[in-house]
């Protein structure tokens, strides 16, 4: 734990406390430090071309998401109510390898000035800038980082030769990828940026980085994270970056980060603590007096989460309902435990069916899950069948899996995208689809030329049972047909593009999206198909039955042979993802694993605050609680 403390105050640095976990915030930076596009470039600017005005609509909705996810979506949701203290930043010279920044110190403290933003202290350092942000777990890192984004995003606004601020997680990464690849990954699955075009937006010196957890990449893969962060700074000199980490996490690795800045995030006061909880009265005398002789529960209120919480858990409670304890890990269990089950009793929270206990071990299996698998957000879309425990509970269900992986084989090599057994089945999402018709119209000619090709063999070969005359007519005429038929009907299939949304504004949307795209593909492909063979059959039956018999087998076979061919092109283009998809949901909740009605249950633990909505997806309000929630799943098995 730092010793430097700070306990001037200002107004624009501070740290926003209140009885709400949600206003557990660090405020710092002023949204009015821009730079102004000058004159010229706005005269310029009418003279530009349609390929810039495609780029300057892509800067558009990229800086919208990012605003809207983490700015609006998770740090403006945390300032309500805020009630204000002052927080000390402390340059530490001895974090990375590199040190040429430096800023004037205040006396005797170490502390950088009082006033100044977050984008001030960046911009210090300089072009092609990269600055480490360190603090204990709580003391408002993350929300330190998006108060850089906040500015960042409106310089970017209102300059466009100014990078584009990215936020990224880097629980995700993983040591089989470069840090570029892992970005570019990144772009397409959290910004929809396109698959081909993403490299380039990262290898473009188009985007400022913004790199939340670096502490939460798996503890055996830290120091090589590092390695990446480095040889992409190298690969990448001009790419301008920031990086946070709990300050112990990043101590213990042997590799260093080559930047040059650092600043570490300083605890709270005791006398700011006391100052603070003498603004609640006699609601907060029973911890004044626990802080006074448990030296662990007095280190927690150091950190802006815990202080939070503890306004929560402990308000109104009397010193004999409150832990004491010199063990801060036992402290930190209890004090989340307490925090938790007041929630259920918080006056917010609305009234819900789902039994406390339901929501605790299904909050925890979650928890755990996305710390094993390194999702957050969590979004409904992205749960995979590898979510699974390997448990015996499960064996029932193999059958269902087994169809699950024959149904994605099947419509793989209706796609013709390689091997179908490619390694493990994913579900993926099909949010949007356009139509080629380049793409479209060489399909349709190769697929003709198979029909017509494959008309005459089937003509030889039904000529050993019917007659050789009989059967060359029979497969001449089913070969045409048959050929126009799957020529058509695949290249209306094969000129079909996928594409993602550029964000999700509600949970499920990409489910809604794979739904439409499901009904639309197979009524229109349903259609042509029926249209096509409705008038071959009967003509066929026709020139043999009679032209009323004709038309009945026509209607019969047309719309059967089109009800097929539309539920395929259907499960190609959306039905395939939602048969996996709620067959994963339904297996889940058969488990008590989480519950079928999961959007509900979801927004009912917003309510008792213990996620938080960003976008379509939900987040821990931090990821010790989250870690609490694993831990208790982990206890329950």
């Amino acid at each position: 734990m730092a010793t430097d403390k700070r306990p001037t105050h200002s107004k624009n640095k501070s740290i926003s406390i209140h009885g709400d976990v949600r206003d557990s915030t660090v405020i710092i930076g002023d949204d009015n430090t821009v730079n102004k596009t000058t004159i010229i470039q706005k005269f310029f600017s009418i003279f530009k071309s349609d390929s810039e005005t495609l780029e300057h609509r892509n800067r558009r909705i990229l800086l919208n998401h990012v605003e809207n996810a983490w700015i609006k979506g998770v740090l403006d949701a945390s300032l309500h109510g805020a009630a204000l203290l002052d927080l000390g930043i402390k340059q530490d010279s001895e974090a990375v390898t590199q040190y040429p920044w430096a800023i004037r110190q205040e006396s005797t403290k170490g502390t950088l000035p009082a006033g100044l933003s977050m984008l001030e202290i960046f911009d210090s350092i300089g072009m092609g800038r990269s600055l480490l942000i360190l603090g204990a777990p709580g003391s408002g890192k993350t929300t330190m980082l998006l108060e850089l984004a906040r500015g960042l995003i409106a310089r970017a606004r209102e300059d466009i030769t100014q990078p584009i601020p990215m936020v990224f997680n880097l629980a995700s990464w993983t040591e089989k990828l470069t840090l570029a690849d892992w970005l570019a990954q990144e772009l397409n699955n959290l910004y929809s940026v396109p698959r081909k075009t993403a490299p380039d937006w990262v290898k473009g010196n188009k985007l400022l980085l913004l790199l939340d957890g670096l502490d939460e990449v798996r503890q055996d893969s830290r120091a090589k994270c590092v390695e990446a962060i480095n040889e992409f700074r190298k690969q990448n000199g001009l790419t301008s970056l920031a990086v946070c980490s709990r300050s112990q996490d990043y101590a213990d690795l042997k590799a260093k980060l080559s930047f040059e800045g650092a600043i570490e995030v300083q605890s709270l006061t005791q006398e700011q603590i006391t100052e603070f909880f003498n603004r609640f009265g006699k609601e907060m005398v029973g911890i004044k007096q626990i802080l006074k002789k448990d030296s662990a529960l007095r280190e927690m209120a150091e950190t802006p989460l815990f202080l939070s919480i503890m306004i929560m858990a402990y308000r109104d409670k009397q010193d004999v309902d409150i832990l004491t304890s010199k063990d801060e890990k036992a402290q930190r269990k209890h004090l989340f435990d307490t925090y938790i089950e007041r929630m259920f009793e918080h006056p917010h929270s609305k009234k819900s069916s789902v039994k406390k206990q339901d929501v605790l071990h299904w909050l925890s299996w979650l928890g755990s899950r996305m710390i094993a698998h390194n999702q957050i957000p969590y979004e409904i879309e992205n749960m995979q069948p590898d979510w699974f425990p390997q448990q015996k509970r499960l064996k029932n269900y193999r059958l269902i899996f087994g169809l699950l992986v024959g149904l994605s084989v099947v419509g793989r090599i209706f796609k013709m995208s390689g091997s179908p057994i490619a390694g493990e089945i994913r579900i993926s999402m099909v949010d949007s689809l356009s139509f080629n018709w380049e793409k479209a119209r060489r399909t349709l000619i190769v697929r003709l030329i198979a029909g017509l090709l494959f008309g005459p063999l089937l003509g030889l070969f039904s000529g050993l049972f019917v007659g050789l005359s009989e059967g060359l007519n029979f497969g001449l005429l089913v070969g045409l047909s048959g050929g126009l038929l799957v020529g058509l009907s695949s290249g209306l299939i094969g000129g079909l593009i996928e594409g993602q949304v550029d964000q999700t504004t509600y949970p499920g949307q990409r489910l809604f999206f794979s739904a439409k795209n499901l009904l639309v593909v197979g009524l229109v492909e349903g259609l042509i198909v029926g249209l096509i063979v409705g008038p071959i059959v009967g003509l066929f039956v026709g020139l043999s039955e009679g032209p009323i018999v004709g038309l009945v087998y026509g209607l019969i076979g047309g719309g059967f042979v089109g009800l097929i061919f539309g539920l395929i092109g259907g499960l190609l283009y959306g039905g395939n993802a939602l048969i996996q998809h709620f067959t994963l949901r339904f297996i889940l909740s058969r488990n008590n694993l989480l519950p079928w009605r999961l959007v509900p249950f979801l927004d009912h633990c917003v309510d008792l605050i213990f996620l938080r909505r960003v976008g379509g997806g939900y987040i821990f309000i931090h990821r010790l609680l989250m870690e609490h929630f694993a831990d208790m799943y982990e206890e329950s098995v």
